[in-house]
């Protein structure tokens, strides 16, 4: 939006307004106006100009993964004293983004799978229950991506949720609260899943898609005052639909109460295609409070009122998504392309499906220094950073034109020694561009080069 062209016509309205007002006063009343009608003018017109002003809603990139190369989940450990469940971080550093698993965002403890069993499991039998792993597949976009699969494949019977394995980023309550935050990531369900859930047997037809609970209460990290969860359900007519639902079932020691739900029945729950999910909040026990989801940019649910319990209790465990159904088994979740910001990236209540098309600014003044050792060789690289609309997500680093890694700073450095076999007189050229959330490309920096 041109400010400038907003404002003049106003300003050209206001004066003709005036004018008009001064041509009916009295004499005494122009002696006023003469001297008032500067000040009145002055402020209407700022008045004016800040109702036209578009906002500007900056948000911080806190996290982004495709669960690239680099990016690995471990083996389960820490089993249950009931043996019916165990964790397994994710690992590693990400090179399609440079970000680090786990993650070292929110204050955070744990970032990686919650597995629960509806039996008692061990090493040798837990692979029998839920595997989860990273693994190449055909992307959101057509190319070759890695994604996050989640398998459940024993978890009771129809209408009993005994197994699930969550996506899950764990906090101590002492941290306090996450008061405003933005997820958003790709998302695929199998074709079946409509015959999966079973309207028909008590608690058959749910599938949970993401859920936040708080913790804290009475000290225990695992007794909540507040819930929010959306799943799909199916209904007698046999079609998918949403549910949203703020309660206070957060595994604390109350009686159950459901705040508010709603449901929607129009934004279609896709099936055997990637889709992109987006889910920001805003933490207050006034009618500010907020939360608000989209399905390939269509809003799912953007409710106002209190997202708060009944002991204003923090935020503690947040479910990025969940394999976790009263259905048939299996129970997957297929995922890549994980973001985390700080608040609404596009815009309030504007969702980023399809918004960022330009591509960041070109890197600046790309420069380096070789560093030799008896035990390795360096080069440590570093640039003017780029810009962009929504924001930079972080760079990606070339050498002889081949991408060998990102990173979220402007600086990166590269051992050559250890990573290519370095030879005496070899030229290394490296080159840096830029990348957003939405993947688009910068131009390509100027280049820096070396001989070893």
């Amino acid at each position: 939006m041109n400010i400038n062209n907003q404002v003049s016509p106003i300003a050209n309205s206001l004066l003709r307004i005036g004018k008009t007002m001064q041509s009916n006063q009295s004499h005494e009343n122009r002696i006023f106006w003469s001297n008032h009608r500067r000040i009145f003018f002055i402020a209407l017109f700022f008045a004016m100009i800040c109702f036209v002003a578009p906002a500007s809603y900056a948000a911080t990139m806190l996290f982004k993964s495709n669960f690239g190369p680099g990016v690995s989940v471990g083996a389960p450990y820490n089993y249950y004293p009931t043996g019916n469940g165990a964790w397994q971080q994710i690992t590693g550093t990400d090179q399609e983004t440079g970000h680090r698993w786990p993650i070292n965002a929110l204050g955070a403890i744990f970032s990686g799978i919650q597995l629960i069993t509806v039996d008692p499991i061990t090493p040798a039998t837990i692979g029998n229950y839920i595997t989860n792993q990273i693994r190449p597949v055909t992307g959101p976009k057509g190319n070759v991506v890695n994604e996050l699969f989640q398998n459940v494949k024993i978890k009771g019977a129809v209408g009993q949720a005994g197994s699930q394995a969550a996506l899950l980023i764990n906090r101590p309550s002492s941290k306090g609260d996450v008061k405003d935050l933005y997820i958003t990531y790709w998302f695929k369900y199998p074709a079946d899943m409509v015959d999966k859930l079973d309207s028909a047997v008590s608690s058959g037809n749910w599938r949970t898609q993401f859920a936040f609970k708080t913790g804290g209460y009475a000290g225990n990290e695992d007794y909540g005052d507040y819930r929010i969860n959306i799943n799909i359900l199916k209904g007698i007519d046999g079609n998918l639909y949403w549910l949203t639902k703020g309660d206070n079932l957060a595994n604390g020691p109350f009686p159950g109460v459901t705040y508010w739900r709603e449901e929607n029945h129009t934004v279609p729950v896709p099936l055997d295609k990637w889709f992109k999910f987006e889910v920001y909040w805003h933490r207050s026990s006034g009618s500010d409070g907020r939360f608000w989801a989209a399905i390939d940019g269509e809003i799912l649910v953007d409710y106002h009122g209190s997202t708060m319990g009944q002991y204003n209790l923090p935020i503690t465990r947040i479910m990025v998504n969940d394999a976790y159904s009263g259905g048939y088994p299996t129970v997957e979740s297929h995922s890549t392309g994980l973001e985390i910001w700080n608040g609404f990236p596009c815009g309030d209540g504007v969702s980023c499906h399809n918004f960022d098309t330009v591509a960041p600014s070109t890197p600046g003044s790309l420069t380096g220094k070789l560093t030799k050792s008896t035990t390795f060789s360096s080069v440590a690289l570093s640039w003017i950073p780029s810009s962009d609309t929504v924001g930079v997500a972080g760079y990606a680093i070339y050498r002889n034109g081949k991408r060998i890694g990102a990173s979220i700073t402007t600086k990166y450095t590269d051992m050559i020694s250890t990573s290519v076999g370095s030879a005496t007189g070899a030229l290394y050229s490296y080159t840096v561009k830029a990348f957003d959330a939405a993947e688009n490309l910068s131009g390509t920096s100027s280049t820096y080069s070396i001989t070893y």
